[in-house]
């Protein structure tokens, strides 16, 4: 079993889908399906993407691709694996909130204390 199979089988079952809901929402035979899920076969890259988009996943969760984020505290891992589940909308609202947040902390730290010793 490839840990794309292994993936496909986990990522199906987490969302409570049969095979047959996924074979229909890719418009497949569910045999096609199974034999993703069994390793007998292999999506080609078209495939892949229209699986990742069904389950909102990136291809790279699909094939098992873990970058090495070993350099990470583990709140800042908490942090990428709640924003990654996040639907793009409200990425791109939290990326820009977190752009706001940081300018505005740059503003704040220009200024002068309000209490100065001149």
């Amino acid at each position: 079993m490839t840990e794309l199979s292994k993936n496909l089988q986990h990522i199906r079952a987490a969302r409570g889908l049969r095979q047959q809901d996924v074979a229909d929402g890719l418009g497949i035979s569910r045999a096609t399906y199974a034999n993703y899920e069994a390793g007998q076969r292999s999506p080609n890259y078209v495939m892949l993407m229209k699986i990742a988009a069904l389950f909102q996943v990136h291809v790279d969760d699909l094939l098992g691709f873990r970058p090495d984020e070993s350099h990470l505290l583990p709140e800042e891992i908490s942090l990428l694996e709640r924003f990654r589940r996040l639907p793009v909308a409200k990425r791109a609202f939290f990326s820009r909130w977190v752009d706001f947040e940081l300018q505005d902390n740059s503003n704040i730290d220009k200024k002068e204390p309000p209490f100065s010793s001149k």
